[in-house]
């Protein structure tokens, strides 16, 4: 039984290694210890960025077309989405809107996570250590240590900046 759920875990950790290799040629750049999980999409990969020790979970959708810039030691959930430009309704030559992109890139600081299903519009700021709550749609910036949920959402908290301080001082990061 072991030898079988070793066997497994090879296995896994061969397609993860697979994975990762492809993924990274796509990208602008793509640091050490990044774990794509199955079925991440990414749309105009060479304007993403991404840094050491990130876990994008299974289904995430990440268009770059407006650019994305992802820090280190950052957990995406499964399904979210970020999206860095959106269509032009506001003064279309057709309707409902033209074949013009309005580019706006997306930033996330270090150690922040991302919630499952969660959501961020083209031109957000995640700052430091943020916490996006599970099905959170971010349309503003987002300040470093806040924990936010909700559509849109908004701050419910702030983390412990002390404690966030030392963790970070002591290089204590959650290996994904």
């Amino acid at each position: 039984m072991f030898k079988k759920l070793y066997s497994s875990l090879k296995v896994t950790a061969n397609i993860r290694k697979i994975r990762y290799h492809l993924y990274k040629r796509r990208l602008k750049a793509c640091g050490n210890r990044v774990i794509f999980a199955m079925g991440v999409k990414f749309f105009n990969p060479k304007n993403i960025v991404i840094g050491e020790n990130v876990r994008i979970g299974a289904r995430s959708i990440l268009s770059g077309q407006g650019g994305i810039t992802i820090g280190s030691n950052v957990s995406l959930g499964p399904e979210v989405i970020i999206w860095s430009a959106n269509h032009n309704y506001m003064q279309p030559k057709e309707l409902p809107y033209d074949n013009e992109y309005i580019k706006r890139p997306v930033i996330i600081e270090d150690n922040v996570w991302l919630g499952a299903r969660s959501s961020i519009v083209p031109g957000v700021k995640i700052e430091e250590g943020a916490v996006i709550g599970l099905g959170a749609v971010v349309t503003r910036d987002v300040p470093k240590c806040a924990v936010v949920a909700g559509n849109p959402a908004k701050i419910i908290k702030y983390r412990n900046i002390e404690a966030y301080e030392k963790l970070k001082s002591e290089n204590s990061f959650h290996n994904v």
